[in-house]
């Protein structure tokens, strides 16, 4: 194994489901997360009002004070009523971020919107920047009024985080009512990194039937099957349109408990998958001392994109965004260099000829030439006369238009493994 260093500070998170409480507990949790959802909002009125009588931030000590007397704020623990008004400075921050922006003309003053209020009748989660973990449970954080009346609440620790240094802990209300609820340890990672090779890189083009086709700067390949993830969306739909009619002639509002069920299935089904995708891709980073990792990007795939109805249904259900952080993430934990590369051209453009890999541009669509043509789906027929996996020269022009390592001696020799396709269980 490569000598590594201890990176920078890192944090990961955890989520599972909160199962198994007791009618009280649940109870307790819904009205915590209501209480939450009010201090938001007055903690956001509070922002609002002085921003559009003053036009002026109001910051997080100013907040607080105004904040503090609110009886929600009282029935909360105080940590944890302070980390909600610091969520909503943090989203002000942001506001008045975007305005310095546009006044430097890198953003439209028509597209930032004020922080916006919650509904009356929703939730808002429960932060804990301090707790008590003891004999590996969680103790909740509530006031000590609260806690008397109430009777305090004990959730297990997943063992997996035993001797972390968990930093926060979030309880997460699900659905519009709070039908469920997540809790979410955030961790600090002491994962090293590893002494990889910046030359040796891997570039990943991420499609539907092909989840993730990814290939080297020195011809090796392999496809992350992407049918299984296909037919759990289309499952999913099926179910889903089978369900409709019913709500509908019962005149049933919002969404009704088999569709949640159902919805809950197929996220968590979808979520298990991208996971073991991403760490697929990143341990043969590590086994084979890959160091660059380019990820092909198109910021109007999924909104623009007309291939087909079923096509298109597939390619909204799959969250590609999401895999692509995945994979960030993991590159930052072990010391991989990460790029995410703008893609547009690169399952037209010929690797093997060197063709040109120009910017997306509307007005420029259709006016270039490529030596090579795609010949099917699955075939690119390239100027040298041979055949390549279409989705393989996508990714090797991803590769290429990243300029990060250099691949003229794969270009010079023509040749590709057949690529390794990986069915994951």
């Amino acid at each position: 194994m490569a000598k590594g260093k201890l990176k920078d500070k890192l944090f990961l998170s955890q989520r599972q489901q909160l199962k198994h409480l007791t009618k009280n507990e649940y109870t307790i949790l819904k009205d915590m997360c209501f209480m939450s959802k009010n201090i938001f909002n007055v903690a956001l009125y509070n922002a609002r009002q002085y921003y559009l009588n003053e036009k002026k931030y109001l910051n997080y000590e100013s907040n607080y004070h105004l904040c503090k007397d609110n009886e929600n704020y009282k029935k909360l623990n105080a940590n944890m009523a302070q980390q909600i008004i610091k969520v909503v400075d943090r989203s002000f921050k942001s506001f008045f971020a975007l305005i310095d922006l546009a006044k430097k003309g890198g953003y439209q003053f028509n597209q930032i919107k004020l922080p916006h209020y919650l509904k009356k009748d929703s939730y808002f989660s429960l932060i804990f920047s301090e707790f008590n973990i003891k004999n590996g449970y969680f103790t909740v954080p509530m006031s000590p009024a609260y806690k008397k009346k109430h009777g305090k609440i004990m959730i297990k620790v997943p063992s997996n985080l035993e001797g972390k240094k968990i930093k926060e802990v979030r309880i997460i209300p699900k659905s519009n009512n709070a039908r469920f609820f997540e809790i979410q340890y955030i961790y600090e990672c002491t994962e090293t990194q590893r002494d990889l090779d910046q030359t040796h890189s891997l570039a990943v083009d991420l499609g539907v039937e092909n989840l993730a086709t990814c290939v080297t700067n020195k011809g090796k390949s392999f496809i992350v099957d992407g049918r299984r993830l296909k037919s759990i969306n289309q499952w999913y739909n099926k179910e889903n349109s089978r369900l409709q009619p019913i709500k509908d002639k019962q005149k049933i509002k919002g969404i009704t408990k088999k569709q949640f069920l159902l919805t809950r299935k197929r996220n968590n089904q979808v979520k298990d998958y991208l996971n073991k995708t991403a760490r697929c891709i990143i341990d043969y980073c590590l086994n084979n001392n890959i160091g660059t990792l380019i990820v092909g990007y198109n910021p109007t795939l999924q909104r623009e994109t007309n291939i087909g109805k079923a096509n298109n249904q597939n390619l909204v259900n799959i969250p590609i965004g999401e895999l692509r952080s995945k994979l960030e993430y993991l590159s930052q934990m072990y010391g991989i260099n990460f790029k995410e590369q703008e893609e547009s051209y690169t399952s037209k453009s010929d690797f093997f000829a060197n063709d040109i890999l120009p910017g997306f541009d509307v007005k420029a669509q259709g006016s270039y030439t490529f030596s090579g043509i795609r010949i099917t789906r699955g075939q690119y027929l390239s100027s040298n006369g041979k055949i390549y996996n279409a989705d393989i020269n996508g990714a090797l022009n991803i590769m290429r238009k990243s300029n990060l390592v250099d691949v003229t001696i794969l270009q010079a020799s023509g040749v590709l493994d057949m690529p390794l396709r990986i069915r994951i269980a």
